[in-house]
């Protein structure tokens, strides 16, 4: 392991009295992309917030990273120029180095930057050239959204070694995907593009472990296939090689939605439908998880359905839609110090959208880019398991609905799949962390909502809380003038709101308890 740096073994040591607030002034754009939390492990040791700060002349702007403690002191501020054509898309940190991703729209570049904990630029500098036909097709999906609060996510970490990039691409008439990793141990870059066997291909990043990367990759025999073949792709984490792809048919066809490590080991769970379903119109039968190793071997399955384990819970039919909350997305898993399981998702279903229709009427009948149909964002449920994932309890937690407006084309897609879509590209669930102690005793599941009621009306940050067997609920209102307010996690029990004042250009940021 390499030596860490001054300034990180300050973020990792110190434990500094709480500032009740910071203010950053001279930001031009949002940070909300590029700002997170500093982690070792479960535990927040400071935070890091990246944005344009100047514009120098007509060609150049000037950028600042500005990185503080948990007790938010000031540890490091870097201002560096560069071009204006250059805009920040995403950053991710790994527990050691923060990587940021750079697009030139007048070069035609994607530029990978690395830096340390310290905040100082590491000699890491990953370039990609784009294709005139690639850049097309990424307007089309990755950069659709390019605004100051877009979500979509393409950079991941990999603890203390690198991190993986999955992006879009073309290769020549193929519809395809480009895997890369950057290495933040030392100068190491490996890619991988599979263009094979289908028209167009999707691929998933589900989790990294053990030095195996594991991605789902859909294949679409044409543009309008609705019956993709779903396979679970292996790369060496070293060098890219491929260690594995096999179907994930069988006794179902399945579709895992992410990677969780429980005791040591990997699983992959997501929504199952029969094994001849058309997942564009069908409905998923249940949740599966997999047991899976470094082999591709699954080693295990489980299937819980809607209409038999769910339903002894909750009134939930066999086509997956539970009574007034819709399709259920699961964001993640966690094994409590007990051995239970613990599943968060969140409610969606579809509604007819104003907007869409009322666009289409006027157009003529012609496609307006706008679907006629959008999701209902519902409430947040938890769903408890044994440690072999048999069902022990499912609760429901309301909040407030939200709609989600889709593209043109989007009424033709199934519901189940569009839970991806609004999760890595629309944005829309109202979800936001799972926090955990050390020694999983306790986990607090973060999320946003809105109230309106005599007493209060506007925004709510909301949490449910294990802590040794009892769940609690509590809630903090993020009501304020700001443009724009996110929430990042603090320490156990707490957390930070931010808000960012367009006109003025300011960033405030203060902590709120929690239980």
């Amino acid at each position: 392991m390499k030596q860490l740096s001054l300034v990180l073994l300050m973020l990792f040591t110190v434990s500094a009295t709480f500032a009740q607030k910071i203010s950053i002034d001279n930001i031009r754009k949002t940070a909300l992309r590029t700002s997170d939390a500093i982690r070792q492990g479960a535990d927040v040791k400071g935070y890091y917030f990246f944005y344009v700060s100047d514009k120098i002349d007509k060609r150049t702007n000037q950028y600042t990273l500005r990185i503080f403690d948990n007790g938010l002191n000031l540890l490091k501020d870097i201002k560096f120029e560069d071009s204006k054509h250059v805009t920040v898309l995403e950053s991710s940190f790994n527990g050691t180095d923060l990587i940021f991703l750079f697009y030139n729209e007048d070069e035609l570049t994607f530029e990978y930057q690395v830096y340390g904990a310290d905040g100082k630029k590491k000699p890491y500098v990953y370039n990609r050239q784009l294709t005139k036909k690639e850049k097309r097709y990424l307007e089309s999906t990755y950069l659709l959204r390019n605004d100051d609060e877009d979500t979509y996510k393409g950079l991941y970490p990999v603890e203390g070694k690198g991190f993986i990039s999955n992006m879009p691409s073309r290769e020549d008439r193929d519809y395809t995907f480009q895997i890369d990793y950057f290495s933040t141990e030392k100068r190491k870059q490996w890619s991988y593009t599979p263009t094979e066997d289908a028209k167009r291909t999707a691929g998933d990043y589900l989790g990294t472990h053990n030095g195996v990367v594991y991605f789902e990759v859909l294949k679409f025999k044409s543009l309008m296939d609705q019956k993709p073949d779903s396979y679970i792709l292996g790369l060496d984490l070293e060098t890219g090689r491929k260690l594995f792809e096999k179907p994930t048919d069988g006794k179902f066809r399945f579709y895992p939605a992410t990677l969780a490590v429980l005791n040591g080991s990997a699983f992959l769970y997501g929504e199952y439908f029969d094994v001849d379903a058309n997942i564009m119109k069908d409905k998923s039968q249940g949740f599966a998880f997999w047991g899976i190793d470094e082999k591709g071997k699954i080693t295990s399955e489980k299937y819980n359905s809607w209409e038999l384990q769910l339903g002894k819970f909750m009134n939930v039919s066999s086509s997956g839609k539970i009574e007034d909350f819709g399709f259920m997305y699961l964001h993640q898993i966690v094994q409590t110090a007990d051995g239970n399981i613990y599943a968060v998702g969140e409610g969606y279903k579809k509604a007819a959208s104003a907007l869409g229709i009322a666009s289409k009427i006027l157009s003529g009948g012609r496609s307006t880019g706008i679907s006629t149909v959008k999701i209902k964002v519902t409430d947040m449920a938890m769903i408890q398991f044994d440690k072999d994932f048999n069902v022990k309890g499912m609760k429901i937690y309301p909040k407030n609905a939200n709609s989600v407006e889709l593209d043109g084309g989007m009424e033709f897609v199934s519901t189940p799949l569009l839970g991806k879509m609004i999760k890595y590209h629309y944005g829309g669930f109202d979800y936001r962390y799972i926090q955990t102690n050390t020694d999983l005793s306790s986990f607090s599941v973060c999320y946003s909502d809105y109230e309106r009621s005599k007493e209060y009306k506007g925004g709510v940050f909301k949490s449910i809380t294990y802590n040794e067997g009892k769940i609690t609920e509590d809630r903090i209102n993020t009501k304020s003038d700001a443009t724009v307010s996110w929430v990042l996690p603090g320490k156990q029990g707490q957390v930070l709101l931010i808000d960012y004042y367009r006109k003025d250009k300011r960033l405030e940021a203060h902590f709120e308890k929690l239980n």
